[in-house]
């Protein structure tokens, strides 16, 4: 009886250990180097997520405020006409927007680009004019500020009447009294907001119905 030694490789079982040990060689660098990046990105997403969610909201509903006496400052959902000679809006244009409130604040909204790499939305109170006089405002506070950037979406608001056909562009001022919603769209990014060299982008779009008692 012949005894067979079970002890030894064979050539298949050789050439299956050569070929996943390449596997490994090869796909094991580009795991650990996605992995790295993701532990990079994550932190940048949700900076990029929590600033577009508060900018945001404090476009349409408004919220704390840092200008003097100004505990709190309206949001764009409270814009209404007051009077016939006193529109919801009073600027309107790509990337500013002025309005006025039941409560009687004038407010101004624009979009900073200014200082590169630090794009932001700022708000003040001027008093309503085609060329305010803009003097003491804030940037739109959120907790990722000069690190996430504010970018529009090609116009940062868009205008359109009561049957849905955009108004106001290019803009004029005063703006016509038609305007009976505005398209709020823009990016929060960090970086250049591409994922492969670690960066974050949220995308945002909203709309905010004018009022007109």
């Amino acid at each position: 009886m012949r005894c067979v030694n079970r002890n030894a490789a064979t050539l298949v079982e050789l050439v299956i250990v050569i070929v996943v040990s390449a596997i490994l060689f090869l796909v094991t660098p580009i795991l650990v180097f996605h992995g790295v990046k993701t532990l990079v990105f994550l932190p940048k997403a949700l900076a990029a997520n929590d600033a577009a969610t508060e900018v945001l909201h404090q476009v349409i509903e408004g919220g704390f405020s840092t200008l003097t006496g100004q505990p709190t400052v309206r949001g764009l959902r409270f814009a209404v006409r007051r009077s016939a000679t006193e529109p919801a809006l009073w600027l309107a244009e790509a990337s500013r927007i002025g309005f006025r409130t039941a409560d009687g604040q004038s407010i101004l909204l624009r979009w900073d680009d200014l200082v590169a790499s630090q794009e932001v939305i700022r708000r003040s109170l001027p008093t309503p004019s085609c060329t305010p006089t803009i003097g003491t405002e804030e940037v739109l506070p959120y907790h990722a500020q000069g690190i996430v950037r504010i970018l529009p979406t090609v116009r940062l608001f868009r205008y359109y009447n009561q049957s849905g056909v955009e108004v106001n562009n290019p803009p004029t001022c005063p703006p016509p009294a038609t305007i009976r919603r505005v398209d709020i769209a823009f990016t929060a990014q960090t970086g250049n907001g591409v994922f492969d060299e670690g960066d974050a982008r949220e995308d945002i779009t909203s709309s905010v119905a004018i009022r007109v008692p």
